[in-house]
């Protein structure tokens, strides 16, 4: 699941199953937090096992089952940390749906002073976000919920402002920004397009309005396909540069199984063969060809496999990686001097925690899913 599809899917869940999170999920989400508290300055953490930060509140939201919370926090001195929360908040949000979590931004009802004390001197909690397993259904409550914060969602018009001039990505992005979550559903963020250029500002100010338009911005950067925004009510937006890679994940059979192929690439981090896409080529085309530079390696592709990963490999770019499945059939293996730092095999419950980003942690999964489901295991 893509961060666009996320966003269509996404609803505020207040009732969660109560398990426990497994260890492999708590790793999963920890790197998906980590990550985004690196590019934003925050200290957004995960927090498991903490039912009693909801028991006994009622109102409003009432929620039932949670026993896992993300605290959604940054430095006090940085003067637009609840814009980051906001931002970079909802990129965990997006990232735990796409690995089939619930969850749902909580600012009011639960307990603050438990919550703070979790915090180091000088770390500012803006909210907190409900995170955990949930049923395949919606409950009775939440599909009530949803009903009503949809019929009560404000039309693109009322969001933005110069819609006959813009362009569809322009259109693409308040589409996204439709279903952005904010406080008490106000949208209070409306969006500029004049001469090229794209302006957020704020229609109203409220406890939690710049957590609003964080949110509101980053939904908007999706639904656009990438870009970068400058902070602050009034803050302005830069269409990304659009690149494509392909690649593949690598499997082979084993006595006991099946193992994975992966790369250690040039910035350290571990993830799968794959290369930038040159023009006239097709997508299965340079996944064989940056497979064989990558790792010496020639290999048939499952093109029935395909798996999507966005992403901004560095500001004003946005990248779309395609996945397919792969077995070697021939080749020496070794690694590209000038790309890869090492290659290696490794089980799937090994290379699980070794892959450095949640996404690709994600492809991983599906490949899995795949290969016991479709493949015969010796």
């Amino acid at each position: 699941m893509t961060y666009p599809e996320a966003i269509i899917r996404r609803i505020s869940n207040r009732k969660y199953v109560s398990r426990p999170l497994r260890e492999e999920e708590i790793s999963e989400l920890n790197k998906l937090i980590e990550q985004n508290n690196r590019a934003g300055g925050l200290r957004l953490r995960l927090v498991t096992e903490c039912p009693e930060v909801f028991s006994g509140l009622k109102g409003y939201g009432m929620f039932s089952g949670v026993r896992n919370l993300i605290l959604i926090a940054g430095p006090e001195s940085d003067p637009d940390v609840e814009e980051k929360c906001g931002y970079y908040g909802e990129k965990v949000v997006l990232g735990a749906t796409t690995m089939g979590f619930g969850t749902c931004w909580v600012g009011g009802t639960y307990d603050k002073e438990r919550c703070q004390a979790l915090l180091q001197s000088g770390e500012k909690l803006c909210c907190v976000v409900t995170v955990g397993p949930v049923a395949d259904q919606p409950s009775a409550k939440e599909k009530v919920i949803r009903g009503v914060m949809q019929r009560k969602s404000k039309t693109p018009a009322e969001l933005s402002m110069g819609l006959g001039a813009a362009p569809a990505w322009f259109m693409s992005g308040i589409a996204a920004v439709q279903r952005a979550p904010s406080a008490r559903n106000l949208q209070p963020v409306r969006f500029l397009y004049s001469n090229g250029a794209v302006t957020a500002q704020l229609t109203e100010k409220h406890n939690f309005s710049n957590v609003d338009l964080g949110i509101a911005k980053y939904h908007f950067e999706v639904g656009a396909h990438g870009g970068a925004w400058t902070w602050g009510d009034g803050g302005t937006f830069t269409k990304a540069v659009e690149e494509k890679s392909c690649g593949a994940v690598i499997w082979r059979k084993t006595e006991n199984g099946h193992e994975y192929l992966l790369a250690q690439h040039g910035a350290a981090h571990w993830s799968f063969p794959k290369g930038h896409m040159e023009k006239g080529e097709k997508e299965a085309d340079t996944a064989k060809r940056e497979i064989l530079e990558e790792t010496g390696l020639t290999v048939e592709l499952d093109t029935r496999f395909r798996e999507l990963v966005i992403y901004a490999p560095r500001r004003g770019v946005i990248k779309d990686v395609v996945f397919f499945l792969a077995t070697p059939t021939g080749g020496e293996e070794h690694p590209q001097a000038e790309e890869i730092l090492q290659l290696g095999w490794f089980s799937y419950a090994d290379a699980l925690p070794l892959i450095t980003f949640a996404s690709d942690v994600e492809v991983l999964k599906a490949a899995e899913n795949y290969i016991q489901s479709n493949t015969k295991q010796p």
